[in-house]
């Protein structure tokens, strides 16, 4: 099936594959047409997964309204039971009475406040933790691409750092943002009550406090999102110095590495400074409206009703309690704005580069709903493949699946160029017929294709043009992928157990015999039953606790373990030493004796075991045929043998040319 164009990629890659400029996914990457206008994404993905369980969250977020509404009208239930008490003549009903209001506010908004947590810790804690899951599986399932060209440690940081944030904010949403939206608008109402004049000036404060607010929270708010950015370039490069530390050791550049990450933290202490100063402005401004305007107007002009004796001692006593507490609040509010202004800039900075203005709530949703209405198409299909077989007693041809291989695998006229220079191609019309247990071996100079070509039989990239036809019927990239076992040239394992490795992405369900019998053919029992946890041992992080040729046994046992009929190498014994390529080398005949074989090839031991070989140049196959007839043509293929070196099959230089006539054979 001829693939279909697609979308830039979100990040640019040379043509060997190689980063280049990262830049943030964007629009084309797959986000609605509205995405691109959304000033926050990260915040909004946040409320959108939020929506998803909105009826649990308004439950939980009603008791904690009413607990903390109960809180609020302390001082007046405080002026109302002073002004029960200083009458000429003391109602005792009346006085308990407002004791009791008193005691139940305060029992009732305990117990609001107690059950409120156990509902968020029931409903909503889990919930915390589904939107880390849903923001590493959009990570996890990028193309190819995305991860050669972004900071895997900025990655790997950013992916905590949304799940973390976003489980603080349902905290602070609950336990921050709520009692304050709750409280300081009921005490202002309480000052109304006491007397409209003085509603008016605890109102005419709180408006200033939010002009003056706004205007100094956009500058914190900058200087906070430049504070996030460069601690997470200092995180993201702390993260790759400590990855590659071997290098590092090796070329002894502890020092150089060290003045590295001095210098960005020079560039974090700045940028953190910056962001400390605006805030003490911001705290500042808010301090002499609450400090030097706010309660000394209103202390002296109550303080003056009451002495003309327009206030009672219960409204005086109110005033001056919801004086005292709308300070604590107030304070609290400020505090809050300023915490926000620092987690949402994580937020956004984190967001943006996982995923730049995409909507990935959103496009789970969808994904959940498409895969249920295929389940549901599939449950329709089977229940109408019933009853047309009890109608008709006889079976009903379903839709073919994708074909087995069974013959041959054809590569029909593929071209490919790298999403950031498309104007220059590096395959150009590759046409390749591969017989079923066939041995095809690669080979060509530095930058004729070779591994482009790998990438896009592991799908790595989408085929732009051209198609893949398996026994004459066509499949997409992702198809052919599954049909694959490949064995890279510089094995990288997860810092698991080596058996945990071996049947990483093959058979999950093997059993301990299996997997031994899986070591045993790749040559890897005898090591792994010498380290002290066996099977069980930890490989380190990447497998660096194993040898180059100990892991390349693993990849070869993990190989043994997966029943894909074709088998992709990347001259897996290229970098060994001479012990370890026989052990590997017999392995793989034994591998590739009932698989069919692509393999890059560079070893004179492995190019002479290939059924055929195909020669690039310029992204064309310049030639092929098995070795001899190669040989015998005099092109390409036999100058680079001629100068072979150490058992590697030897490049031309730039401005070396053939010295025979290129004579292109077809078997």
């Amino acid at each position: 099936m001829a693939a279909t164009s697609t979308p830039p990629p979100a990040v640019a890659v040379d043509s060997t594959g190689a980063a280049g400029t990262v830049r943030p996914p964007t629009s084309a990457d797959g986000p609605s047409p509205t995405a691109s206008r959304r000033r926050h994404p990260g915040l909004h993905s946040f409320f959108a997964h939020i929506h998803g369980y909105r009826r649990r969250a308004a439950a939980v977020l009603l008791v904690f309204v009413l607990s903390n509404a109960l809180l609020a009208v302390v001082p007046a239930v405080v002026g109302r039971f002073v002004t029960a008490l200083t009458g000429t003549s003391v109602d005792h009903s009346t006085a308990f009475g407002w004791a009791a209001v008193l005691i139940g506010a305060s029992v009732g908004h305990d117990l609001l406040y107690r059950g409120g947590e156990l509902l968020w810790v029931r409903l909503l804690l889990p919930r915390g933790y589904e939107y880390e899951d849903l923001v590493f599986a959009k990570v996890i399932n990028q193309p190819y691409p995305y991860f050669v060209g972004t900071f895997t440690g900025k990655i790997s940081s950013y992916v905590t750092t949304l799940g973390r944030e976003y489980r603080q904010f349902l905290d602070a949403v609950y336990w921050q943002y709520c009692e304050e939206i709750v409280r300081v608008p009921v005490l202002v109402a309480i000052m109304f009550t006491v007397n409209l004049p003085t509603g008016c000036v605890f109102a005419g404060g709180l408006l200033l406090m939010i002009f003056l607010g706004r205007a100094m929270v956009a500058q914190v708010a900058a200087r906070e999102r430049a504070s996030a950015d460069t601690s997470s370039d200092l995180e993201g490069h702390v993260i790759d110095v400590i990855a590659n530390f071997v290098a590092v050791k090796s070329f002894g550049r502890e020092r150089a590495e060290n003045h590295g990450v001095r210098t960005r933290r020079r560039g974090v202490a700045r940028a953190a400074a910056s962001s400390y100063r605006w805030n003490l402005v911001y705290f500042a401004s808010m301090s002499v409206v609450v400090r030097y305007v706010l309660w000394p107007a209103t202390v002296l002009f109550n303080l003056h009703l009451y002495l003309d004796g327009e206030l009672t001692l219960g409204q005086f006593a109110t005033f001056l309690a919801a004086l005292m507490a709308f300070s604590d609040y107030i304070w609290a509010t400020v505090w809050i704005v300023s915490q926000m202004n620092l987690q949402f800039a994580r937020v956004e900075e984190a967001y943006r580069y996982l995923f730049g203005d995409r909507d990935i709530v959103r496009e789970a949703r969808e994904n959940h709903e498409d895969r249920e209405d295929h389940e549901d198409r599939a449950v329709r299909e089977d229940l109408e493949d019933h009853k047309h077989q009890e109608d008709h007693d006889e079976p009903r041809l379903l839709a073919a699946p994708v074909a087995t291989y069974t013959h041959v695998l054809r590569l029909d006229d593929l071209c490919f160029a790298y999403p950031d220079d498309p104007d220059r191609p590096v395959l150009r019309g590759i046409t390749l017929d591969i017989a079923r247990n066939e041995k095809i071996g690669v080979v060509g100079q530095s930058g004729s294709g070779k591994s482009t070509l790998l990438k896009l039989l592991l799908g790595y990239y989408p085929l732009p043009t051209g198609t893949l036809l398996l026994d004459g019927s066509p499949i997409d990239d992702r198809q052919l992928a599954r049909l694959i076992s490949y064995v890279p040239q510089d094995v990288t394992l997860f810092h698991r157990s080596i058996r945990e490795n071996i049947i990483y992405g093959t058979a999950a369900t093997a059993t301990p015999d299996e997997v031994v019998a899986a070591a045993r053919r790749a040559h890897a029992h005898e090591f792994i039953v010498a380290t002290r946890e066996g099977y069980e041992t930890l490989v380190g992080e990447r497998g660096i606790r194993l040898s180059t040729g100990q892991r390349q046994r693993i990849a070869l046992a993990r190989a043994f373990l997966n029943p894909a009929p074709i088998l992709v190498l990347d001259e897996a014994t290229s970098a060994l030493d001479s012990e370890s390529e026989r052990l590997v080398q017999d392995a793989l005949e034994d591998l590739w004796a009932t698989r069919t074989v692509i393999a890059i090839a560079h070893r004179l031991s492995t190019l002479l075991t290939m059924d055929r070989i195909v020669v690039l140049d310029g992204g064309r196959i310049a030639e092929q045929g098995t070795h001899d007839e190669l040989l015998a043509a005099g092109g390409l293929y036999n100058h680079l043998w001629c100068r072979q070196s150490g058992g590697l099959i030897g490049s031309l230089s730039p401005t070396e040319p053939v010295r025979q006539n290129r004579q292109t054979t077809h078997k």
